[in-house]
């Protein structure tokens, strides 16, 4: 035989509920951190602020609700300032709220690049934790700003040993974001009035997520069945233990969100990838 050999490729398409392909999608690792750079390049080309917007953005926010919710409304916050308390739950909202709405229409945003190039399609969403973890980042590094400088005016206990437990929350918490983005992607791509609907749901979970009052707000039978039915509520509730030191989380209040968070992971991936084989013949 002369000549090099050729290696060839053959791409099949996959049937079945639970072929899930997970390991192409590993391959092709690299590409999560060029869609990543590519959506923070996009999300802050031709602004006159650039990233300063991350930092403004829950400041803003922070300072109305500062003013309204507990100025003017008297809600509580559970002993802790109130800018510190709004803080450490707007930055996770903030992290949940940009990947729901960067998965949501993957498909529809992405047509082009799907119907002309193969990858693991996952990959676009899985890029989104990326470039928004960037922005919770900067974020976090504020609060940690103010957790100073309340230390230092003697109103806030400061930094602790809890703050090293942050990270597991932000594992919580993109579990969380990237299963009801998976859902969303997938259920949008066949009914495009679900892409009208996001903003409005996404603005509705604020409100039944305890980011604007404590946790301890809720009746106390129903704080299982809220993180059952609302994982993000306890997450938002383990933020601010690791933060500010303070919780009304039991043990199997943290066990029903992490509950609910893994089903519905499975069940996003699953039905994500179910989705993509056919969906660039419909969309």
């Amino acid at each position: 035989m002369t000549g090099s050999a050729k290696r060839i490729t053959i791409i099949k398409r996959r049937s079945g509920w639970f072929d899930l392909d997970l390991r192409r999608a590993w391959e092709h690792r690299d590409l999560l951190f060029l869609f990543a750079l590519r959506d923070i390049k996009v999300r802050h080309k031709q602004t006159l602020l650039g990233p300063g917007w991350l930092i403004l953005q829950p400041l803003v926010w922070t300072a109305v609700f500062t003013v309204t919710i507990s100025g003017v409304a008297g809600v509580s916050t559970a002993n802790q300032p109130a800018p510190l308390f709004y803080l450490s739950g707007l930055i996770v909202w903030s992290y949940f709220s940009q990947v729901i709405f960067a998965t949501s229409l993957v498909f529809i945003e992405n047509e082009h690049l799907f119907s002309k190039i193969y990858f693991p399609r996952i990959v676009v969403p899985l890029s989104s934790l990326i470039s928004t973890g960037v922005a919770l980042l900067i974020q976090f590094v504020v609060v940690l700003v103010f957790l100073i400088a309340f230390h230092w005016m003697g109103k806030s206990d400061g930094l602790s040993w809890r703050i090293v437990g942050f990270p597991l929350v932000v594992l919580h918490l993109a579990a969380a974001s990237l299963a009801t983005g998976l859902i969303l992607g997938a259920s949008t791509a066949k009914y495009r009035d679900l892409g009208f609907m996001t903003s409005f749901l996404v603005q509705v979970s604020m409100f039944v997520t305890p980011v604007l009052y404590p946790f301890s707000a809720i009746p106390e039978q129903y704080r299982v069945m809220a993180s059952l039915a609302n994982p993000l509520a306890a997450i938002v509730e383990e933020s601010r233990w690791c933060l500010l030191g303070e919780s009304m989380l039991t043990p199997g209040q943290v066990l029903a969100s992490l509950l609910t968070t893994a089903i519905a992971l499975a069940c996003g991936v699953v039905l994500y990838q179910r989705v993509e084989r056919t969906v660039m013949d419909t969309i």
